[in-house]
Order: structure tokens, then sequence, then C-alpha cells
């Protein structure tokens, strides 16, 4: 084993002072972007009227305009024109009859700004993640295009990747257990493909875990189609919505409680492209109050496949939880496979979406034939959807290991009529 150098004083990364430095760097370049917009453009700070006051193309008055005026800092950094474009609207801003002092203190404020990049990051990509990663917002444009590249990255990495990753959740009340309700789970590679010959790959994972994650002992699991289901070893597909013919499949159950259902190495590329949708009923699952151990409800989905774009719907019974606010985490699953810490959650832009009842808005561009998979679920459990409500995330290449999970409090007891 090579032993690990140790020091008596901790390490300070160059991040510690990004943010301070880069807020007084743009806060420099705001004040004199904006003096020089408000001198020429003393009405509207539109991006036509900037374009015309300055004599420059639109996409440059829409980056001055946004660093001059964006209420976050990062955000405003992150438009931010590069060194080339400065120049060519301080020149025309000087042609226009901006005075020498005021374009001299905005070349000064550019010229600051660009050497955080080279105090703070070791290339201008790292530069662009420091700013997209310390703002007030996640934006879904940088979202998507950092996730994108790990995506394609993962894809070779484990040797497979799928278009869509599909979740689908039925929260419904039991029948005999009173203040408990039942799950049914709806689980969904669309378009999976290995780029690695010879691997395996672990297609679903499930477990039943309170909120400090300790796993329940015993779980009643029943798959929506029996017959399938105990002709492809225990694993709950759902024939009609798989891709044909049905790959070999394989349940396993891990000391720990989870619940591995796994794809056998199949041929890599388009030609071997599958579709795997499993379906089962998780009973009994757990109250719909708060209990000692339970104060928080989490439904998710993991996420250990790369996918270009997850699809997770949750349908609740009307009034199943009482009056609660749904909201969305992505927690890292680096530390531990099962987290509801709020301290391993990433940034997302990712929303909780609530459609309404009834299966009326169901139908997504992501999977073919899904409206005709959510009645068909529907109608073997024996609901009425037009009593459910249906919550949505979507995202575009999610990361992973991760679990998306939709939470929401617990109410009390007493709560409930």
């Amino acid at each position: 084993m090579t032993p690990f150098a140790t020091s008596s004083k901790p390490i300070q990364p160059k991040a510690a002072g990004f943010q301070q430095d880069t807020v007084e760097a743009v806060s420099r370049v705001r004040d004199s972007f904006s003096r020089i917009i408000e001198l020429k453009c003393p009405g509207s700070k539109a991006v036509t009227a900037v374009a015309e006051a300055f004599g420059i193309h639109r996409k440059l008055a829409w980056q001055v305009a946004k660093v001059a005026y964006a209420n976050d800092p990062f955000a405003a950094a992150r438009h931010m024109p590069p060194a080339k474009s400065l120049d060519l609207w301080l020149k025309a801003a000087r042609k226009a009859g901006v005075p020498e002092a005021m374009i001299d203190a905005a070349r000064e404020a550019g010229v600051r700004f660009e050497s955080l990049a080279e105090t703070h990051a070791s290339s201008r990509a790292e530069f662009e993640m420091l700013l997209e990663s310390c703002g007030d917002g996640a934006d879904e444009a940088s979202d998507a295009k950092w996730r994108q590249q790990a995506f394609l990255g993962n894809s070779y990495t484990w040797g497979a990747h799928c278009r869509t990753l599909m979740a689908f959740c039925v929260l419904m009340p039991s029948e005999d257990t009173a203040r408990h309700f039942h799950a049914v789970q709806v689980r969904g590679l669309i378009g999976f493909r290995q780029t690695r010959p010879g691997v395996r790959w672990i297609v679903n994972q499930s477990v039943v875990a309170d909120d400090q994650a300790r796993t329940a002992p015993a779980i009643d699991r029943r798959p929506l189609d029996p017959v399938a289901s105990e002709a492809h070893a225990g694993v709950p597909v759902l024939p009609a919505f798989c891709s044909d013919p049905m790959p070999t499949l394989e349940r396993r159950r891990t000391p720990d409680g989870m619940v591995h259902d796994e794809f056998a190495a199949g041929p890599v590329g388009q030609a071997g492209e599958r579709t795997l949708v499993t379906g089962e009923i998780v009973r009994n699952i757990g109250a719909v109050h708060a209990t000692e151990h339970d104060r928080t409800a989490h439904f998710g989905t993991a996420v250990r496949t790369p996918a270009e774009g997850l699809h997770f719907d949750l349908f609740v019974k009307s009034g199943l939880f009482g009056s609660v606010e749904r909201e969305l985490r992505v927690f890292s699953d680096l530390a531990s496979p099962i987290s509801f810490d709020d301290r391993d959650a990433l940034e997302t832009s990712a929303k909780v979406v609530r459609l309404g009842r009834g299966l009326g808005l169901s139908h997504t561009p992501d999977i073919p034939g899904y409206a005709d998979l959510t009645a068909s679920v529907c109608a073997s459990v024996g609901i009425d959807p037009d009593e459910y409500e249906l919550y949505r995330v979507r995202m575009e290449y999610p990361p992973v290991p991760t679990t998306v999970m939709i939470r929401h409090p617990l109410l009390d007891a007493d709560q409930f009529s």
C-alpha cells in the first residue's frame, strides 16, 4: 500500500477565494459597462437599442447588456465577451463619442476579469466550470452541456448507454392495512445498447428504507405479470412493452436488502439494441403519515445507466398524503448507495411539474407508446387514473451514480381526518 502524505495544516482549495474575487472583478466590469451603455442609451436598454447605439452585432450587444444588468454576478460572468469582442465594442464606443476615461476603465476591468482564469483555474474549461457551479441557480443549458460530456465518457468507460431511463411509480392506498400504501414500480431502459462486448448490466435497483437509510427486512413484492416473471428468472418483465427477443435476465437480492435485476451480455452497437420494461407492486410499503423513524417520504429511481434522458413520473392518489409540497432532490451515491442527506444533494435545474389528474397529459416524446403503458398499468392494479395526480421530472443526461428523488414531508397522524 502506498502511504498518503499528511500535514498538520489543512489544505485550502483555490476555489475558497474564487467567489469573492469573481464578485469583485464582475462588479468593476458591470459598473464600467453600465456607465457606457447608459451614456449612449439613456432610454431603452434593450438589445436592439444597444446594438443601434454602438453600431455592433446583436449578439455582442446582448452579451454586454447581460453582463451589465444580470442580477447574479456569476451569470453575468458567463456572458462576458471574449477579449477580441470586448475590444471591438470599446472601439465602437470610442467612435460613438464615449470619453476615453470610461473606455480605459472598461478595458482595465476586462483585463482584471481575465486574470481570474489564470489565478483560479488550470484551463479555460475549468474556469467556465467554476463560474457555472457558483451561481445562485442552476442553468438548464449549462447543466446539459456538462452532463452530455459525462454521458459520452461514461458510455465508453462502462460499456453501455440508453436513450431514455424510465421510471413510473403509482402510490395507492392499501386495502388491507389502515393508513398504509402500496407502490407500483415500473422501470424501463429504452433503447439500451452495449458499446463493449461481455458487459453484464444491472437494469434495476430497488430498496425500501427509512429516514436513517435502514432497509426494511421483508418486503412483499408482486409482479404485475406473474407468468412472465416466472419465465424470466423472477424479473417482473412486461413483455408487451419490451423488445423481442427478450434478453437473458437474472434477479438477485443483496444482504443489505437491495434487489438487482440484470441483463446478460449481448451484441454491441445498434444491432444489439434492447428495450426492457418491468413492473411490480410493493405492498404496504409504509404509513401515509409520519412515524418515529419516518418524517419525510422519498420516492425515486436509481441512475446507474448512462442515458440521454430521464423520464420519471409519480402518480399519487389524490389526498393520500394530505396537502404537501413535493420537491426534487438528486442525491449523489458516491458516499453511500442510499442517501437522504442534503449534503449529498447535487444542484439541478430540473423541477417537479404537476400535470394534473388522469392520463390525458401522460404522453411524452421520450418513450413511444408511453400512454398505452400507463393505461395498462392502471388497469392491471384496478385504479381509476382520474383519481390520481400526475407529477413529472424530465432531465437531460442524468448524472451517474445518483438517485433522483421526489420528496415531501409526512404529516402527523392526527392531521388526517
